[in-house]
């Protein structure tokens, strides 16, 4: 079941703007605009684990290898599917 929640956050560096339009347990639904790059009106992210160093797109943060993410998913493989987001930086949001 999905919880809808439309947090917004945006990382002023590169133009991005995350919504989390529904959560769940496993999966989020995002609308992820990337200035000049990519936007997805709603994309599927589902929860898995980081399979390399990286940092949150929502809260900036340090993600280690083996930590527990979202990940975007999708056929063909979206543009911003190397990016993650930390369970806990949705977590405060919701």
């Amino acid at each position: 079941m999905y919880v809808a929640t439309m947090e917004t956050f945006q990382a002023a560096a590169n133009g991005l703007l995350i919504t989390v339009l529904e959560s769940s347990a496993n999966h989020l639904l995002v609308r992820w605009v990337e200035s000049g790059r990519c936007h997805y009106g709603e994309q599927r992210w589902r929860l898995g684990v980081a399979t390399r160093n990286g940092y949150c797109a929502v809260s900036g943060r340090k993600i280690h290898r083996g930590e527990a993410v979202y990940r975007p998913t999708g056929r063909p493989p979206p543009g911003n599917r190397a990016a993650m987001i930390a369970t806990d930086a949705v977590a405060r949001a919701s």
